[in-house]
């Protein structure tokens, strides 16, 4: 890329949580949730007769997003049924880590960009260089992607998603 003056290199720290899946899946269980570095990686499908969201499991199949701003307060709750992989790049916990490959700066145009889709270990990736092109050009290069939304939350607080996000949307649980 013209002007970049270092390699960039993609650690791929979601390995560990990709294997625990299919591992757990190995093992010949339908409906499991593993977590990672603050990411999830899910299977499953609702109880019978019970919407998405509350399975016997409380909690299994919905995804809390910590504000990067309040990180005890929620700026959403995802659910999802069947593979459903959520992952965050941000700020919040490891500060601007993430590389602008056209200015070779810390990108800073959001706070946090939360990914949905299948596969973490793709779902990461696209996290991370969505997060590094700034909202006005991750948002339509993500809508372009079958199969991933994305929750984008801004240096001010305002949030922004793709087009399919809302299916995505859950009610807090009290």
């Amino acid at each position: 890329m013209e002007g970049l003056q270092r390699p960039v290199h993609v650690v791929p720290v979601r390995q560990p949580t990709r294997r625990g899946r299919h591992r757990t899946a190995a093992a010949g269980t339908t409906d499991h949730t593993v977590t990672g570095g603050g990411d999830v990686q899910a299977r499953g499908q609702a109880a019978p007769g019970r919407p998405m969201g509350v399975p016997p499991a409380q909690g299994w199949g919905r995804v809390g997003v910590a504000d990067p701003q309040r990180p005890d307060h929620l700026v959403a709750v995802l659910s999802a049924e069947g593979d459903f992989a959520v992952a965050t790049s941000g700020t919040a916990e490891r500060g601007a880590h993430i590389i602008d490959p056209r200015t070779g700066r810390p990108a800073t145009e959001l706070l946090s960009l939360n990914v949905i889709g299948t596969d973490l270990a793709r779902t990461d990736a696209y996290a991370t260089a969505a997060f590094a092109m700034g909202p006005r050009r991750a948002l339509p290069w993500l809508t372009a992607l079958p199969g991933h939304e994305a929750l984008a939350v801004l240096p001010d607080g305002t949030r922004l998603g793709t087009h399919g996000l809302p299916r995505y949307l859950a009610a807090p649980t009290a």
